[in-house]
């Protein structure tokens, strides 16, 4: 299982998915284009220690994807 994890203002949402599943697949890939359309960020956070890195393409394969909202400075 996948998880996308978007962090916004309004509460984190939460979106999972098997990759064996073409129908959650695509429902996850594009809530994830839908965000980096808005100007998120996407991280892979890997496992057991790992270092995960930043994205611009979902990843059906990844076991957790966080998007975060674009900083804004003044």
């Amino acid at each position: 299982m996948g998880i996308l994890r978007t962090l916004g203002l309004p509460g984190d949402t939460k979106i999972t998915w098997d990759p064996e599943n073409p129908k959650e697949v695509e429902f996850a890939k594009q809530a994830f284009e839908d965000a980096k359309k808005k100007g998120f960020s996407a991280f892979k956070v890997l496992t057991l220690g790992r270092k995960g890195g930043r994205i611009y393409e979902f990843d059906k394969k990844a076991k957790e994807i966080i998007l975060i909202p674009p900083v804004a400075g003044g």
